[in-house]
């Protein structure tokens, strides 16, 4: 009698240095194109009023991460082929977001935009994606603060309001980052958008 197949891997060989562990894997949900110019041009707005001297995220990499997977030497094709399939089952989002607020992560020095009511909706579609990964046999994180990272800085910067930024999620995606190069590759998109041309990645 054979036992139930083992869960796909999702961490990354420790006995390699981090720095062979080139892709990064991930589950994300990308603004639209002109969405994604005005928050970038807010974006800029904030590193200004704050003297921040780190990159700004670029337009094309802004996004809300919803699960990572890890880091790995090449992305692992069990892996790959169990998240497609869990991401399939799940509707894909049709909702606005709306940031309200700014501030730092203390452990990851992320300076990011946050909401609150407005990110309802986006909170709901991630624990609906967690919910297929773990019928995957994935380990999610049961916690998760919706947000946008728009750049690293060690300044410290206490939670503050800014103008609302509105925007709509219409699409997720599967994402290996190719680490240091800066290039994204989308593995499989799940698209409620009319217009998949108007998507950045």
């Amino acid at each position: 009698m054979t036992g139930p197949p083992p869960p796909p891997r999702q961490t990354p060989d420790t006995a390699l240095p981090r720095e062979h562990l080139a892709h990064s894997v991930f589950f994300a949900i990308f603004p639209q194109r002109d969405d994604a110019k005005r928050i970038a041009a807010q974006s800029a707005r904030l590193g200004e009023q704050h003297a921040l001297k780190a990159k700004m995220t670029g337009m094309h990499r802004l996004h809300v991460t919803l699960h990572h997977f890890g880091r790995f030497a090449a992305v692992p094709p069990e892996l790959l082929q169990a998240a497609l399939s869990a991401a399939a089952t799940v509707a894909p989002p049709s909702f606005d977001v709306v940031f309200d607020e700014a501030l730092r992560f203390e452990k990851s020095k992320a300076f990011v935009l946050c909401g609150h009511e407005g990110t309802s909706e986006l909170a709901a579609f991630r624990q609906r994606l967690s919910e297929a990964l773990a019928k995957a046999r994935f380990a999610c994180e049961p916690s998760f603060t919706p947000h946008m990272t728009l750049a690293y800085t060690s300044s410290n910067m206490k939670a503050h309001p800014i103008a609302p930024i509105r925007w709509t999620a219409d699409s997720f995606a599967l994402v290996d980052s190719h680490v240091g190069k800066r290039v994204y590759e989308v593995l499989g998109r799940w698209s409620a958008a009319p217009d998949p041309s108007a998507l950045l990645v």
